[in-house]
């Protein structure tokens, strides 16, 4: 009309105005925002809502949202934090916070908000808002108008503190409708509200009054079912004169109503059963007992009943009458004061054919919030009709079937919208076929009635895929994901595109593991070992094509921090019970430390721990023998861990990476053994305790002092301060010497001030030997630790060789077990007294490694010393060695630059072997 105008101007007019800019022409809101914070989202809080980037909370698209706009808010999500709603619509335009709102009786779908400290959400002096769709805790409605809150669900866990729902202050018209209430508080109406309209709700297993308003005048409480509650149900009170109570359900509680209430106030068509021995009414301040009594005195509750309603366990929590409730069925007044015509779940009155229609004028609705039912459900399914799924290039004929289950039987019309722009079908067939002849996605919905008010309507669950004629074509990517197994990998082939539906993808991952078959195109795989593996997938589709694709996957293991443990028993062969017995030559034990039987299941090393270090004891073996611990899955190596002869008791420090699914095998390699294994800590890249390596010193030797450590007791030793250990250090790592002893034993290192564990040793003492044992504890809280003997009498000598702190610059990097040092291999010489050897093998860039020594075929008692080359030699030792026998002993050593270490023996001849299990990047 302004252009129309404009042309009429005269001339001198227009040349004054035409080098004038148009005034902008502001852009219409978006009619919807969206709020959605799933992790695969992207949202962001200080954009604008729209579906590509929506917001992340809810409080930031309320801040934001205008007169007429919805905010949408993604089904099954969780919104952590307060909601506080200050901005209002207009009359005709309400702003609209939208989840999901109730389908069906089985529609739990709807988004939560989730406040801090379990405070309210607050709307505080708005209006023309409407909140719908939502999991709720509590709501504090204040100061404002035409505001609706329907088909919401609210619960509360633990023990309420509020009502569910609050109106406070000068509120008028406001409405709470179609929602569920569910062991809470309820529903509270305070002084100022006035023309409130509370219908169709479930109140269960209410902790307060159900419904409580209190001078409220002109309130509707309009077909509302309250079950399981307080002995009072709904209560008017104050002066809430002019209100109406229609078409209730209140079973087992009663309905109060002031003096001052009852004026001008109505009830009628109510089912009131109260708990046993009590009044189902309270009318002006008088009990009445049962319905005719108060129609008597009153006038009112003409056509209320006292009957104890059933509801359908199928249902729960949902209060759905069952069949032979006749009292609830069809016998309600038809108009509601005020309300829904609609009950909880969206269905219109429906005419029961069994049930004598009991309403005014032989009308049909229910009492309470739920209609009941014939027809319960339909399921639309859509197949094709050359291959059973609905893809296909096009034109792509498919066959709509729609199950429905109607229980009171008879005719049903069944309208099908084909979701491509052509006109719905009605028909009385379940079954029509409809060809599709664009390509792209489609998804038919179906509507079905049944001829007295009852409607049920389903969409497919996958849309109709209508394709470009083509081939098929496969992809396939994967990434590492190691928070369950260190070496887990993802792969999806779902990138894959045909014109015909896939029906499977098959994964071989490349490593001698069994293929793994689906049809989701996506699978999981934790490797054994690092290293580079190639995976295959082959895909076949609906018509026959299969096609394959390759990826080559590297595995490496994550650098890790490391958690100590007190000792924790997880494995005794010992132990009764069918399953536990002696290890036989060459068989193997596959230990799960993740979730051991011997805890009952308890986490001990949780999903994502890259290596386990345990203590490993040999006892009541029949021969010279050897344990060998490696990663469940893995090639067998080598190396050995734990070296013992016939009927000794010999233990030694292990660290082993972690395989699949949290397990490590232990083999033994000749005659019978039992074994003991206690978990002493774990490598996680989800810790935050470094290696921090010492220049070695000795901490503690009792025979300095005569005082050798006495039977049944303990010592306690300070770490923190000692030996370059700092005060932030939470655990050390120790090398334990027992040497004199009097009797055969055992030592426990454990934290200073904690209890003695019940099971868990270090090392087992042997008279006449000296026995070493690597042990890594946690500190006390003083930074000292308590060494325990058993029986008789031992001394003791402590040597550190590091610690662990968030300060420490070492992150553990586990190796599949490899062999460094045979110095027996192709007829080696023997490391003479006084004699060192270099050790090569460990990455360069190291700053220590995790190495198992054994002593072999020494020929007089002697130890060794393990060191850093280049550095000098320390005054400590690593193994102490005995004639005729195989001595290991687990050692943390520091390397150069290069990643070698020397070794040096004190004594006589010995063979020496190195096998390396780990080493430490400095970060």
């Amino acid at each position: 009309m302004r252009l129309r105008h404009a042309v009429g101007l005269s001339a001198a007019v227009v040349s004054a105005v035409v080098g004038l800019p148009l005034p902008a022409v502001a852009a219409e809101p978006a009619a919807v925002v969206y709020v959605d914070n799933s992790p695969s989202v992207g949202c962001d809080d200080h954009g604008t809502g729209t579906a590509a980037k929506p917001y992340c909370t809810v409080q930031a698209a309320a801040d934001a949202a205008l007169p007429g706009q919805t905010v949408q808010i993604a089904p099954n999500t969780e919104q952590l934090g307060d909601l506080v709603i200050t901005r209002s619509g207009e009359i005709g335009k309400p702003i609209t916070f939208r989840g999901s709102p109730f389908t069906g009786i089985n529609d739990y779908t709807q988004p939560s908000i989730s406040p801090k400290s379990r405070n309210p959400i607050r709307l505080t002096n708005v209006h023309d808002v409407v909140v719908t769709g939502l999991g709720l805790t509590t709501v504090e409605l204040s100061g404002s108008s035409r505001v609706g809150l329907t088909q919401n669900w609210y619960e509360e866990q633990g023990e309420s503190v509020r009502p569910a729902v609050a109106v406070t202050g000068q509120a008028e018209q406001i409405t709470v409708e179609r929602s569920v209430f569910y062991h809470n508080r309820g529903l509270s109406i305070g002084a100022g509200a006035q023309h409130t309209t509370i219908a169709a709700n479930q109140f269960s297993m209410s902790t307060d009054v159900a419904i409580n308003i209190t001078d409220a005048p002109d309130t509707v409480v309009n077909n509302n079912t309250i079950t399981g509650g307080l002995t009072q149900g709904l209560a008017l009170k104050g002066a809430s004169a002019g209100s109406a109570i229609v078409n209730n359900i209140v079973n087992g509680s009663s309905v109060s109503v002031s003096a001052a209430s009852a004026t001008g106030t109505r009830l009628d068509y109510n089912i009131v059963h109260p708990v046993q021995g009590l009044p189902a009414y309270t009318w002006a301040d008088r009990g009445y007992p049962s319905p005719a009594e108060l129609n008597a005195a009153t006038g009112q509750g003409a056509h209320d009943i006292d009957h104890a309603i059933t509801f359908e366990n199928a249902f729960l929590p949902l209060a759905v009458p069952t069949l032979d409730s006749n009292a609830a069925i069809d016998s309600a007044d038809p108009l509601p004061v005020r309300g829904s015509f609609t009950d909880l779940v969206g269905n219109a009155p429906t005419d029961h054919p069994l049930v004598a229609n009991g309403g005014p004028n032989s009308s049909f609705r229910d009492r309470g919030s739920y209609e009941v039912q014939g027809l319960l459900s339909v399921e639309l399914k859509a197949a094709g009709t050359v291959h059973p799924a609905p893809t296909g290039p096009g034109p792509l004929t498919v066959d709509l079937t729609a199950e429905a289950f109607n229980q009171w039987g008879g005719a049903l019309t069944y309208t099908f919208d084909f979701g491509d722009g052509s006109a719905p079908l009605t028909t009385p067939e379940k079954t029509v076929r409809h060809t599709y002849l664009k390509s792209g996605g489609y998804t038919p919905n179906v509507a079905v009635i049944d001829g007295r008010g009852g409607r049920k309507s389903d969409a497919v669950d996958f849309p109709v895929n209508v394709t470009a004629d083509s081939q098929l074509n496969v992809s396939l990517t994967g990434h590492a994901n190691s928070q369950r197994d260190p070496l887990g990998f993802q792969v999806d082939a779902t990138g894959t595109t045909s014109p015909w539906a896939i029906t499977s993808y098959t994964f071989d991952f490349g490593d001698g593991t069994t293929p793994t078959t689906n049809n989701v195109g996506k699978a999981e795989h934790a490797f054994a070992e690092p290293g580079t593996h190639t995976v295959k997938v082959t895909v076949t589709d609906d018509s026959g094509q299969t096609r394959s694709g390759d990826l080559p996957v590297t595995v490496n293991y994550d650098a890790a921090g490391f958690k100590a443990l007190s000792p924790t028993r997880v494995l005794d062969t010992r132990w009764p019970g069918a399953q536990n017995h002696k290890l036989g030559p060459g068989e193997t034990w596959n230990l799960n430390v993740r979730y051991p039987s011997a805890t009952g299941g308890a986490t001990v090393v949780p999903p994502g721990a890259t290596a386990v270090v345990l203590n490993l004891t040999a006892t009541e073996g029949t021969q010279n023998s050897f344990l060998s611990a490696y990663p469940t899955g893995g090639a067998r190596p080598i190396t050995s861990n734990v070296n013992f002869g016939p009927n000794q008791d010999v233990a030694n420090l292990v660290t082993v990476p972690v395989g699949p699914d949290g397990q490590v095998t232990i083999r033994n390699n000749a005659g019978t053994v039992h074994v003991v294994g206690d978990v002493l800590g774990y490598y996680s890249p989800f810790t935050d305790q470094w290696y921090q390596p010492v220049a070695p010193a000795r901490l503690l030797d009792t025979r300095t002092t005569g005082t050798p450590l006495g039977q049944d007791s303990s010592r306690r030793l300070k770490i923190a301060g000692q030996g370059g250990v700092p005060a932030d250090a939470t655990s050390v790592v120790l090398n334990i010497t027992s040497t004199e002893s009097s009797a055969k034993s055992f030592f426990t290192a454990y934290p200073a001030g904690s209890a003695l564990p019940v099971n868990g040793s270090n090392l087992n003492t042997v008279p006449g030997r000296d026995i070493p044992n690597q042990v890594v504890v946690p500190l006390g809280g003083d930074g000292s630790i308590d060494i325990y003997n058993h029986v008789g009498t031992a001394h003791a000598v402590v040597d550190v060789f590091g610690y662990y702190t968030p300060n420490g610059k070492g992150r553990f990097v586990p190796v599949v077990p490899t062999r460094l040092l045979d110095s027996r291999d192709n007829g080696g010489a023997k490391l003479g007294p006084g004699g060192t050897r270099t050790v090569n093998g460990v990455p360069a860039g190291a700053m220590a490694a995790a190495v198992n020594l054994t002593a072999t075929e020494t020929e007089e008692k002697t130890h060794l010393i393990a060191w850093a080359t280049g550095s000098p030699r320390p005054d400590t030792s690593n193994l102490n060695a005995s004639p005729s026998l195989d001595v290991p002993n687990h050692a943390t050593v520091p390397v150069d630059a290069q990643g070698r270490f020397d070794l040096f023996n004190n004594a006589g001849n010995t063979h020496v072997v190195a096998d390396l299990f780990g080493y430490y990047q400095a970060w």
